[in-house]
């Protein structure tokens, strides 16, 4: 007999809230469930702002865009965690540093980090496993001793906290999945969570396809520029709205 390695959830009202976006035909994305996904995200946890990205691995890959991360750059990682962790950073011509993770938690070991700290380290991405915290205590002891900052990988830690704080807002950013396999999900969809708010305007350019749309929107300027590099990374307004209907 087959075992399903996941039975995907339904909140109730999918049907209901996608059948809204095609009577009011905005799919393309950034739109009102857009919007409402991020606010809701952003008073749960206390961010400044949240984006929503057409997967975890989205986010992910805007973290090295945003902190300026580049060749010559290293950034730590545990060894045991998925593909999309560290391919942003690979592709952003980054050197992944990988080390060990505590045979108890299968989480990043703090001592083992400090060892693999250069001249060159420029980042430290904790990586929470089942709902369970990193020992970010000790990582950020370390990350404090040697001036980097932390940026965490919260994909599997949706409305998990350590000490009263949620996961993913320890560091200036953090990246949240809502892919099929999560508990709560939009068949695929992630999010960026943006602790430091001085990168949060730039964090947009770079959302939207490194132009100035939103601003335009707003009234604030009347040309739409491009002004940043960036890529396509908010998702349509049907994987919004399927995943608002999960919160």
């Amino acid at each position: 007999m087959a075992i399903r390695f996941n039975v995907p959830y339904l909140g109730g009202n999918e049907l209901k809230y996608l059948a809204q976006v095609i009577e009011g035909k905005h799919f393309a994305g950034n739109g009102p469930f857009t919007e409402k996904v991020q606010a809701f995200l952003e008073e749960r946890y206390g961010i400044a702002r949240v984006l929503l990205t057409h997967s975890c691995t989205g986010a992910l890959e805007m973290v090295p865009l945003l902190l300026d991360l580049g060749p010559g750059d290293e950034v730590i990682l545990p060894s045991y965690t998925f593909s999309s962790t560290a391919s942003g950073f690979v592709r952003a011509g980054c050197r992944v540093v990988f080390a060990d993770v505590d045979p108890e938690t299968m989480m990043l070991d703090p001592g083992d980090v400090e060892r693999r700290i250069t001249k060159k380290t420029k980042l430290i991405m904790p990586v929470h496993y089942a709902g369970i915290a990193a020992d970010m205590q000790g990582i950020a002891e370390v990350a404090a001793r040697h001036g980097i900052p932390v940026v965490e990988d919260a994909a599997q830690g949706l409305d998990a906290s350590l000490d009263g704080r949620p996961l993913g807002t320890f560091g200036p950013l953090g990246t949240m999945s809502f892919h099929e396999t999560k508990n709560i999900h939009a068949g695929l969809a992630g999010a960026l969570y943006i602790n430091d708010p001085a990168l949060a305007d730039r964090a947009v350019y770079i959302w939207e396809r490194g132009t100035n749309r939103q601003e335009v929107l707003r009234g604030v300027v009347d040309k739409y520029s491009w002004v940043e590099v960036g890529g396509s990374f908010y998702p349509s307004e049907l994987q919004a709205a399927f995943l608002l209907a999960q919160l």
